[in-house]
């Protein structure tokens, strides 16, 4: 077993001379050590730092950030500036509940809503207050198989416009208390397109519980991070409510229903200005928070090369804790992306050979709260972007399939067997993706090259891909214990993990020579 494969990985090293220049035949794989691997992976996902999250008002991602800065020192690494740490601030901002309130005025009674019953979703400024009219405009619906159009003829410029969820078809169908995205997406642009500054989107009537509602606001809701208070004076604003805030708006209980009932059952738009008025206001807190990413290099040998970079990245942030206090402890998600760079690094300063190339190691943080670590990597990096030849980003590394994983059965990233990797790569520069393949071979791996575009926009690559450099995300794919507190150490296959950091080690030096 072990004579095939060295005899795998003398053909790659083979390949890799007549194809990359400089490229040394006696390459051999580094020691990566499973032991090594297993200390990481059980101390960052231990119960003590109580899931990593960014939000936490635990010191846990600081207690973390401080293992990695105390284990690549021991590796040797060096530093740019003052140390391995890049500290920065970035912006959290949640929802004022106390100067949140959407209120009714009509036939001198008063009804004033809280946060509780609609939800203002995208919100940038840190207060968006509206007053005056509404119009009405059914479902906001246009059937381009018909003469339905239910926005035709209308004046929307400036105005507040209140539509329901779904179309005049669906609301008498069976499953019409279904929330279908693409649909109000679709809708609510041509609205905004014809400029109206905010549209009330109420949902289904026939969702008794709420249930997409209380969805939608938990997600419209949660703690939103950026690195600069966004602020938009011109920003359009989509409202998502209950039945019940049409009914307040329309003046009678039961009259949201009855008036769409009608549209439905006529098939002829129905549009009108509310006799009542609206005053919606929503604020947000705003807090600082500090942060940073943790960086360390190896020099490369090459006079004039070594200004140039490989950028190995991975997030040490996960998703904290539940209400309950249940850990998501996040072995995979991403320790083990975490600790294989570790390993990797190790690795690279062991090295009897260095790669022309300096090789670069970056742990960025605020990645499960919107890529931010990376963001600002990207916009303050080590080595230029313009000479960064490659990022190889790894996002949960840890695992091979178990049958309880079918739940991601028709995903197409869900996990792979032992022998089998996701590698994810653009096309600015094709030796990318032949040097992956070739080392793949090597050590008895089977690239899976065909995520679809989207997944370039899944984790911290995606800052390196929209400024054109060339991105290798490795993953060993979704699993049934993807975003959950059941993604523990106990799962992790260590043996596959020192295959991730094996070809990492090979596709790293190989880029960097080439």
């Amino acid at each position: 077993m072990e004579l095939k494969r060295y005899k795998n990985l003398f053909l790659f090293t083979i390949f890799l001379f007549l194809s990359c220049s400089g490229f040394s035949q006696d390459l051999r794989l580094p020691f990566i050590s499973k032991s090594e691997l297993a200390n990481h992976i059980n101390f960052l996902s231990s119960d003590s730092l109580q899931g990593r999250g960014f939000s936490s008002k635990t010191p846990a991602l600081e207690i973390t950030a401080d293992y990695l800065v105390a284990t690549i020192e021991k590796s040797d690494l060096q530093y740019m500036g003052k140390g391995y740490s890049q500290k920065f601030a970035l912006f959290e901002s949640g929802r004022d509940e106390e100067n949140t309130f959407l209120k009714i005025f009509g036939n001198k009674k008063e009804k004033v809503f809280s946060g509780n019953e609609f939800a203002l979703f995208n919100q940038k400024s840190e207060v968006v207050e509206m007053e005056g009219e509404l119009i009405f405009a059914g479902f906001g619906w246009n059937d381009e198989n018909s003469d339905f159009d239910e926005l035709a003829g209308l004046e929307l410029k400036n105005k507040v416009v209140l539509i329901s969820a779904g179309t005049p078809e669906s609301f008498q169908g069976e499953f019409s208390h279904h929330w279908n995205n693409s649909l109000e997406r679709n809708k609510t642009d041509k609205i905004f397109h014809a400029g109206a500054r905010a549209v009330i989107l109420i949902t289904s009537v026939q969702d008794k519980e709420n249930k997409t509602f209380n969805q939608i606001s938990r997600r419209a809701n949660r703690p939103n991070y950026s690195l600069e208070k966004t602020s938009s004076e011109n920003e359009t604003n989509l409202v998502i409510a209950t039945p019940d805030v049409a009914d307040a708006i329309l003046g009678k209980k039961g009259r949201w229903k009855k008036t769409l009932q009608k549209i439905a059952k006529k098939g002829k738009p129905v549009s009108f200005v509310s006799k009542n008025k609206i005053q919606l206001k929503s604020a947000m807190k705003v807090k600082e928070k500090k942060s940073r990413n943790i960086i360390g290099f190896v020099e490369g040998s090459d006079p004039v090369l070594k200004e140039e970079c490989v950028v190995f990245m991975a997030h040490y942030d996960h998703l904290g804790m539940t209400k309950n206090g249940e850990i998501y402890n996040g072995a995979d998600d991403n320790a083990s992306g975490t600790a294989t760079l570790l390993e990797v690094a190790r690795a690279f300063t062991l090295s009897e050979e260095k790669p022309k190339r300096s090789i670069v190691f970056l742990w960025v943080t605020a990645e499960e709260v919107g890529l931010i670590g990376s963001e600002y990597y990207s916009k303050n990096p080590v080595f230029p972007l313009e000479k960064t030849v490659a990022c190889i980003n790894l996002d949960m590394v840890g695992r091979v399939y178990e049958p309880r994983d079918s739940v991601w059965a028709h995903s197409p990233k869900q996990v792979k067997p032992f022998h089998e990797i996701y590698a994810l790569v653009n096309d600015f520069d094709p030796n990318l993706k032949k040097i992956t393949e070739a080392a793949c071979l090597g050590i008895n791996l089977t690239p899976d090259f065909s995520l679809p575009e989207r997944f370039f926009y899944s984790s911290d690559h995606y800052h390196f891909h929209r400024n054109k450099v060339p991105v290798l995300n490795l993953s060993t794919g979704y699993t049934a214990d993807y975003h959950k507190v059941t993604d523990v150490p106990e799962r992790i296959n260590y043996d596959k993990i020192k295959k991730v950091a094996e070809l990492c080690y090979l596709v790293g030096f190989a880029m960097a020579n080439n």
